[in-house]
């Protein structure tokens, strides 16, 4: 009887034993958690505060109407830590409204966004995503001569592409160089690393698509 008793007893040590170090391991990985938490805000905070400095040491625009659109989206970026596609769908619609009321034509802005996409982005991928529409944006309202232009995103394959389409005068791009605006747009898509196709011919508009990794 006393073996059995001190049997019982030894398991009912070793079970508290176990007890204790998995407690001890759950809150240890609880712990990293919050810390890993606390690093990912940090970092984003740090981007907010880098994106506000940029803009404040950022010069002119060549216009007053790209130089207001130019501040509204890196404010828009660097609002909050965390913002999904339907973020990236509202500051477009910003960016839109802007251009309409700022510079006098006859154009009609659309949009296509997806509605369940649960992306995520930082605040630096969402100042670059927007620079990318803005750009493309305000080469249609001021070059295109365009009826309409399109801002459209789509996801697939674990990719994001987003599209900004005019039905413009178009150009030749064998003839005319990139200029500073797809120059800049080449720049935030190389940063996103993503690809970059332009379509643009005389007489068929301009169709710049840019595809981005997804990363989940």
């Amino acid at each position: 009887m006393e073996g059995i008793i001190g049997n019982i007893f030894i398991g009912l040590l070793l079970g508290l034993v176990i007890i204790y170090f998995l407690a001890a391991a759950d809150r240890q990985e609880q712990n990293d958690k919050r810390q890993q938490r606390g690093q990912e805000q940090n970092r984003r905070q740090l981007q907010r505060d880098q994106i506000l400095k940029e803009l404040a040491h950022r010069p002119s625009e060549n216009s007053i109407p790209k130089t207001k659109a130019v501040t509204l989206l890196y404010q828009f970026a660097a609002s909050k830590n965390h913002f999904t596609l339907k973020d990236i769908e509202q500051g477009t619609r910003i960016l839109q409204r802007h251009y309409a009321e700022s510079i006098e034509n006859k154009m009609a802005y659309k949009m296509n966004f997806p509605e369940k996409e649960l992306l995520r982005f930082e605040p630096k991928e969402t100042l670059q995503l927007l620079a990318i529409i803005n750009e493309a944006l305000y080469n249609s309202v001021t070059h295109s001569q365009a009826s309409f232009v399109f801002s459209i995103a789509s996801v697939a394959h674990g990719k994001l592409n987003v599209i900004t389409h005019d039905n413009g005068i178009g150009y030749d791009r064998r003839v005319n160089p990139d200029h500073n605006g797809i120059n800049s747009i080449k720049k935030a898509v190389q940063d996103l690393k993503g690809d970059l196709k332009l379509t643009s011919s005389i007489g068929n508009g301009t169709i710049v698509n840019v595809e981005i990794p997804i990363h989940w």
